[in-house]
């Protein structure tokens, strides 16, 4: 299985059920941005949370390519490791208007993360 589509599969089981996870085409790594419905303004039943915008970069992308099984499976658990505390500090929310794009926060999965 190619590294975006794995990498996607760690998101996903991080995130919550409902986030809208979309590929956004880069050069040279892996970017994804994330939302979900917030379900917190009744007059604005489709209000979307922030965006995390994960960037993976060319540079992790390679590491993790290169590396043993047992390595790649050790740099998963750093990524999910990483992405759920991110998650844990992250707050959702947000009072940009409606008219407007919402905040974005990004997320960089480096040689770090995956190299531990």
């Amino acid at each position: 299985m190619p590294f975006e589509d794995q990498i996607l599969q760690v998101i996903k089981s991080v995130m919550p059920a409902n986030a809208d996870i979309r590929v956004v085409p880069g050069m040279g790594a892996v970017n994804l941005g994330v939302s979900w419905k917030l379900h917190d303004d009744p007059e604005r039943p489709n209000k979307m949370s922030k965006t995390i915008a994960i960037c993976v970069s060319h540079e992790a992308a390679q590491d993790f390519a290169n590396a043993s099984q047992v390595n790649q499976a050790s740099s998963y658990q750093r990524i999910s490791s990483f992405l759920a505390q991110k998650l844990a500090h992250f707050d959702p929310t947000h009072n940009a208007p409606k008219h407007e794009i919402p905040p974005i926060e990004q997320w960089v999965i480096n040689t770090h993360v995956v190299n531990g």
